[in-house]
């Protein structure tokens, strides 16, 4: 069935690609210069459109030599060139295109606006560019009835939909999307993308996020991007929405829908759903993915080795509901409010095998766990900015969640090793209630000053933690060995871990000069973490938990006060060239109490953290250091047996570890040939890394303890290309290659063996989009990842791990109102040891029918993981150690989802 399906697809690209190649072809080309001056203009904006509505059927820009080429232009219709250029005339012009024969359009001068100038309708450029931001129109971009915003993103040059629902702009991602400016259910550009329709939106504008960075300290190479959608006017006063509900075999259901009231200013969303699909969010595979996989449900991921569904396993069971206020107040003052509940019900089964060599034996370890989580989540979050004028800003944005915890935990382990075929067995039981409760906001406040490039920005900060967790524990553990006894326990914990941060950081910038600008910043920091937990035993003679519990019980508490000031000097070498160093000085009192009779251990530290970052029009370079604490419960001075299997002991002269990093970032986007080139690397190093010392004897009981080590290394490098064929309205291509690796060194002391494990991770990606109108789309990929373990000044054996994954999307929208999707993953780890699944093929099929007028309702039958071969397996390598795990996952279903849009427009 699968190589039939693969079969016709290949026929039918092959047919059009044929069709394409008969049709009558041509090529237009041209200079672009400025009338007054003669010079050459970069970026001007250059699209042969359809003479009869406007469709783009063309688009480039031109080259720094003003310059462009457009072909495999048809002949067959008459058609436009539209030439613009921000502060410009726009140049419009019939085509009279032949056969095979190249039109030199020559050098076409554009002049300026003046305000004498009578402005004439006409058709519009498809794509505008105005100094940093690129906007969109979308009439030019023509889309099927029904199509949501992602598949209009789809069709826009240089922007690249993901499989995951991600986008990138240029090759860069993107952090946020907006509605009219403002913001929509949060950050996540994903619940807009999947569930807007594409015929509400006038214009797409795409520019730098550069709202917590007014004074563009962040490199052009690493700022992310931002897109906003700018609705048609009829929008403003309207009512738009959707509502699905569906039901399937293995009991499998989902319902949900979105609803959002448009009012001049104000924004009204409501947005909610129900399943057990393992769809916890609105982003990924929402509103308007149903059935559970990408377009019909979620397709295989692979995470570090793991096989297909979420990386964490079980089933989850999750509903959601949530409202989205926005409301301006003139141009000045913008509002927004969001509230989210979730409550979810997860279902966990995993086991977890490990070999590890220690003591001249090998240990084996067989453990299963099995879970119940529920949680019942509120957050709420808002913003409040007020923009007076172009000199002020003021940000202010709150956030609270609450978050109410149950629950069961059951595990097993039975353990061997290669003398005694039985060392011990084991079970435990643990139920827990928990209380969660957060606060924070953040506040920025920035003032342009008098003098051009002098400025003050004020940044405050809080966050306010509060957790309470109740667990009974029942564990009991059967020894076969001498050297571990057995026992029973039955414990009760209760415990509080409150912590409080603030900071407040003023920056200040003065320029000195033309080329060199003092900005002078100081920094105020306060935290205060308290873990406090009382430990009891069952007492069976008072038949209460009332035995106390002292090593196993907490009283910390640890305040970090810190103080710097970092004077920096930027010097602009050249328009697109600059350099930034700089000297941070920083005060710590740190002082941590442990109460219970424990003296307490406060350090104070001075120190100067040297920085510098050097910038290029694509490239960026940057250097500085800082200051990681150890843990205070790493610190306490006692030894808590937890149970006869395992002993943490605390270390009281831990120091302070001292982080080096480097960063290197390169990025390039040439719009004509629309390529974007994309690398990364990085370079972390420390000396005084806290490394657990770990002691385990021949039946499997560990005693750990801390101490400082230096030699932990940690670099990383990521390359990706990608090159896109979007001038043509009917064919759309899009190929992107990437690569990537890790290598990471940390010690590591296990007995008498006390070494380096260094491992290496590197990863290869191709992935390929194709587009034919709205008839087809295709999306193939290939992954490639493996991870090499070594070690260093130990005879400790290497270890490899490998695994593949390929596979694609089909989307094909014929006969009229049938759509057929498509998901296909095939995984394959070959190293996964006897009786785990090494390979797995999963398909998943959905078949959707539009009716009703303007296709308002929507029929869609689907199945997920039609071979029922969906597998959730992880091979890792620790200390001398193997592990494979595997846990529970969704599997085979199906599903039929019924789904009506609601359109009210007022006048």
């Amino acid at each position: 069935m699968l190589k039939s399906i693969f079969s016709l697809l290949l026929a039918f690209i092959c047919l059009q690609c044929l069709q394409a190649l008969a049709q009558n072809k041509t090529t237009v080309k041209g200079i672009v210069a400025d009338s007054a001056s003669k010079a050459p203009m970069e970026f001007a904006t250059v699209a042969v459109v359809n003479a009869k509505d406007t469709s783009l059927v063309s688009y480039t820009l031109t080259d720094k030599n003003g310059t462009f080429k457009l072909s495999g232009i048809a002949v067959d219709k008459p058609v436009k060139i539209i030439i613009s250029f921000v502060g410009y005339n726009t140049i419009r012009q019939n085509l009279h295109l032949q056969k095979e024969l190249i039109t030199d359009l020559k050098t076409i001068y554009l002049s300026g606006n003046t305000l004498m100038d009578v402005i004439i309708s006409g058709e519009r450029s498809p794509v505008t560019v105005k100094k940093d931001t690129i906007e969109f129109n979308t009439e030019a971009f023509k889309t099927r009835p029904n199509a949501v915003v992602e598949e209009l993103l789809k069709k826009l040059p240089g922007v690249q939909v993901n499989v995951d629902g991600s986008i990138l702009v240029n090759g860069k991602s993107i952090s946020k999307l907006l509605i009219d400016g403002k913001q929509f259910f949060g950050d996540d550009p994903k619940v807009a993308t999947k569930n807007l329709d594409a015929d509400l939106v006038a214009k797409i504008q795409v520019y730098d996020d550069r709202e917590n960075d007014p004074d563009h300290l962040v490199s052009n190479s690493e700022v992310s991007k931002i897109i906003n959608l700018k609705l048609k006017s009829k929008i403003k006063k309207s009512t738009l929405g959707k509502v699905y509900a569906g039901g399937g075999s293995r009991d499998r259901y989902e319902a949900g829908g979105i609803l959002s009231n448009f009012r001049d200013t104000l924004q009204v969303s409501l947005i909610g759903l129900a399943n057990n699909l393992n769809r916890t969010g609105f982003s990924g595979q929402e509103l308007y993915t149903m059935g559970g996989f990408d377009r019909s449900g979620g397709g295989g991921q692979i995470y570090d080795g793991t096989f297909g569904g979420r990386g964490y396993g079980g089933i989850e069971s999750v509903a959601s509901g949530g409202v989205n206020i926005n409301n301006n107040y003139g141009k000045k003052l913008k509002l927004n409010l969001t509230y989210f509940f979730t409550h979810s019900d997860n279902l966990y089964n995993g086991t977890n095998y490990i070999e590890q060599t220690v003591a001249n034996t090998t240990l084996i370890n067989n453990s299963r766990n099995m879970s119940n989580n529920k949680s019942n989540k509120h957050a709420v979050g808002g913003l409040v900015e007020w923009v007076p004028d172009t000199m002020m800003r003021i940000r202010y944005e709150p956030k609270v969640n609450l978050n109410y915890q149950n629950n069961r935990n059951e595990n097993s382990n039975s353990s061997s090793n290669s003398l005694l075929p039985r060392l011990s067995e084991s079970a435990g039981l643990n139920t827990s209630n928990a209380n969660n409760s957060g606060f924070s906001h953040n506040f920025m406040y920035y003032r342009r000053l008098k003098k051009k490039g002098e400025s003050i920005n004020i940044t405050h900060s809080l966050q306010i933690n509060s957790n309470n967790n109740e667990d009974f524990n029942k564990y009991r553990l059967e020894s076969f060995s001498a050297e571990v006894r057995s026992e029973t326990q039955d414990r009760f914990r209760e415990s509080w871990n409150k912590s409080n941060s603030g900071d407040l950081s003023v920056t200040y910038n003065y320029p000195l000069s033309k080329k060199l600008t003092l900005e002078l910043n100081s920094g105020t920091r306060f935290s205060s973490n308290m873990d406090l937990a009382s430990t009891f035993e069952y007492n069976p003679s008072t038949m209460l938990y009332d035995f106390f519990l002292t090593n196993l019980s907490n009283d910390l508490q640890r305040n970090v006060f810190i103080q710097s000031i970092r004077p920096q000097l930027f010097y602009k070498i050249t328009k697109d060239y600059s350099l930034r160093v700089s000297v941070k000085g920083e005060y710590q009192d740190v002082r941590n109490e442990f109460n219970f009779g424990y003296e307490d251990i406060n350090r104070k530290y001075y120190n100067f953290y040297p920085s510098f970052r050097f910038d290029a029009p694509s490239f960026s370079l940057s250097y500085d250091e800082r200051l990681d604490l150890p843990g205070i419960s790493q610190m306490q001075p006692i030894a808590r047996q937890y149970n006869q299997l395992y002993t943490a002991i605390g270390n009281p002269d831990l120091r302070a570890n001292l982080v080096r990093t480097l960063n290197l970032n390169v990025y390039k986007y040439i719009p004509s040939k629309q390529i974007n080139f994309n690398l990364y690397s990085g370079y972390i190093f420390s000396n005084n890394g806290v490394l657990q010392r770990s002691n385990v004897n021949s039946a499997g009981a560990t005693v750990a303890s801390f101490v400082n080590r230096g030699g932990y290394r940690n670099g990383y490098l990521g390359l990706s290309v990608g090159k896109q064929f979007k001038k043509s309205q009917k064919w759309q291509v899009g190929l992107n290659t990437s690569a990537r690796a890790n290598l990471n060194q940390r010690p590591f002391i296990l007995n008498a063996d006390e070494g380096f494990q260094n491992s290496l991770d590197i990863g290869f990606g191709e992935n390929i989009n194709l587009n034919y109108g709205d008839l087809l789309s295709l999306n193939a990929k290939y992954d490639f990842y493996k991870q090499m373990t070594r070690y260093k000044d130990v005879d400790f054996a290497k270890v490899n791990t490998y695994t593949h994954s390929a596979g694609g999307e089909f989307s094909l929208r014929w006969p009229k109102r049938i759509i057929l999707d498509a998901n296909y993953t095939y995984f394959y780890n070959p190293q996964i040891g006897q009786g785990f699944q090494r390979s797995s093929h999963q398909l998943n099929l959905a078949l959707s029918i539009q009716m009703l007028k303007k296709d308002r309702g929507q029929l869609k039958l689907s199945v997920y993981d039609l071979f029922d071969q969906n597998i959730s397996i992880n091979r890792y390598a620790f200390n001398n150690a193997i592990g494979i795990s595997d846990r529970n996952i969704l599997r085979r279903y199906f599903l039929a989802t019924y789904q009506y849009k609601l359109n009210v427009y007022k006048k």
